[in-house]
């Protein structure tokens, strides 16, 4: 009679075996080096990477397109002379604020 208690207690024993083997196994699925958590990761990243990538192809149109006006339009060349290197045409005269003083306009004594 001690034969059918043996049995019970290798099952119990191959039954908790498998139990801890799954509980292993699950964790490491979540969180192993190629885990669920892993990849929602790695998903992350490259979701950023591409919106990074789309900004950069963006601002290269922007870039090739300045490059086309700036080759073939003259005005374009000109809006560039007078606002960023401060060039007039001959008899105009420009005048400037100097930032530095945004106080108000000095009084007369």
């Amino acid at each position: 009679m001690s034969q059918p208690k043996q049995h019970s207690f290798f099952q119990r024993l191959s039954l908790l075996m498998v139990g801890v083997v799954s509980v292993l196994a699950l964790a490491y699925a979540i969180i192993g080096n190629n885990g669920y958590l892993e990849l929602r990761r790695r998903e992350a990243k490259n979701r950023e990477l591409r919106a990074k990538a789309d900004e950069l192809h963006r601002e290269n149109k922007e870039i090739l397109g300045e490059i086309r006006a700036l080759k073939s339009d003259p005005k374009a060349i000109e809006k560039i002379a007078r606002e960023e290197l401060g060039m007039v045409k001959p008899g105009e005269v420009k005048i400037t604020t100097n930032p530095d003083r945004q106080g108000s306009a000095p009084t007369r004594p």
